[in-house]
């Protein structure tokens, strides 16, 4: 395994791009990963790894998720040449879920996924990029059973997961476990603590990211001609690279208040912070950098919505707690979309199967990871003061 030795050798990260992309070759037998793009943020990434302040066993994990990205990026790479076809094809105007995590974007997805007019990227098939397979096949895939292991196994751990984000291996996940393929991604900096490549991050253009998204939606959907539903939080912070891959989408961004939602991310962030730093997780510096990241990607999002009108539709957390099927009406309308019978039933069902849990309700403040109120109320103001909040 190149850094992980059996013996309790320390997993290092600084300059060891070559033994991961050596190891990920040696697991899926493929050597392509489509170009070098990769290699700058990667290597930046890795050498802040090192500083991370990771348990043994976080860095193990650390490793395990960078070499994870490695292969899906192999497996993707092949998948674009097995699929010359699929690679041509327009994506037309897809409908994407952004905003503030804790906002509601998870249960939008999950039941604008019951309308069977669109399709998504599911768990399994986010780690192992490849046209998908009649359903009735799934179980019998072994990629599908190696995610489903590994996914069960990180909710055995962290079972927070679970609980606030409803990850299951064979329901749609979120753009990001796609997007890191390019190793340019916000999944890094908020699970682990890489300053400098948090600050090289946010100076990039990631409209090659998307390019390259795109590309694994066409290989997913290479036999499924249904609209795309998407969705990724941190989209708000790249919007205008979106729209410069998909300059039709569709965009629906849920709001709250950042007094409640921040707190909430970071009480969702600090399990996966556990799993990897164990007891050594940072939480008050978790809350620092979620509070500024957030207040940069919620400002970037309406410079650009203001340039763009009408084409991202607001949505506030509120009113969908209180009125879910309502809500989706007003996004159908705005956007000119059906909504069947079929598919407000199959919505009203998962409503019912997966009721919120109380747990969720749960209330955090910035004093609870020693930040201020005041504080974030001054950070947030335009954005509290254009959503209604202040």
């Amino acid at each position: 395994m190149g850094t992980v030795a059996d013996a309790g050798e320390a997993v290092r990260f600084t300059g060891t791009r070559q033994e991961l992309c050596e190891e990920a070759s040696r697991r899926t037998g493929l050597t392509d990963f489509g170009g070098t793009d990769f290699h700058e943020p990667l290597d930046i990434l890795l050498n802040d790894l090192d500083g991370a302040g990771f348990s043994s066993g976080g860095a193990i994990g650390a490793r395990e998720c960078l070499l994870g990205f490695l292969t899906a990026r192999l497996r993707a790479t092949d998948g674009f040449k097995r699929q010359p076809e699929a690679m041509k094809r327009p994506i037309v105007r897809p409908l994407i879920v952004m905003g503030i995590v804790r906002s509601g974007t998870t249960a939008l997805h999950k039941l604008l996924s019951m309308d069977p007019q669109f399709q998504g990227a599911e768990h399994w098939l986010c780690t192992a990029p490849q046209p998908r397979p009649a359903r009735a096949e799934w179980e019998g895939n072994a990629d599908f059973q190696q995610a489903k292991a590994i996914l069960d196994a990180m909710i055995a751990q962290a079972p927070e997961m679970l609980e606030d984000h409803g990850m299951a291996v064979d329901t749609v996940e979120e753009s990001l476990n796609l997007l890191p393929q390019s190793f340019r991604s916000n999944m890094f900096p908020s699970q682990f603590v890489v300053p400098n490549y948090d600050r090289w991050y946010r100076a990039q253009d990631d409209t090659a990211s998307y390019e390259r998204f795109a590309d694994n939606l066409r290989l997913i959907g290479a036999h499924d001609d249904r609209r795309w539903l998407l969705k990724n939080p941190t989209d708000a912070f790249s919007l205008q690279e979106v729209l410069n891959v998909f300059p039709d989408a569709m965009v629906v961004q849920t709001h709250r208040d950042p007094l409640q939602s921040i707190p909430s991310i970071v009480n969702l962030l600090a399990a996966a912070h556990r799993m990897f730093r164990g007891e050594n997780a940072d939480i008050p510096g978790i809350y620092a950098r979620e509070e500024e990241f957030w207040a940069l990607a919620l400002g970037r999002a309406d410079a650009i919505k203001d340039a763009h009108p009408g084409q991202v539709f607001d949505v506030q957390f509120g009113d969908f707690v209180k009125n879910q099927i309502g809500v989706v009406e007003q996004i159908y309308a705005h956007f000119g979309l059906k909504l069947s019978a079929e598919a407000e039933s199959a919505m009203r069902a998962w409503l019912e199967a997966n009721p919120r849990r109380s747990t969720t309700m749960q209330r955090f403040t910035p004093e609870d990871y020693g930040h201020s109120s005041e504080g974030l109320k001054e950070l947030y103001k335009a954005y509290r003061q254009r959503y209604g909040y202040a």
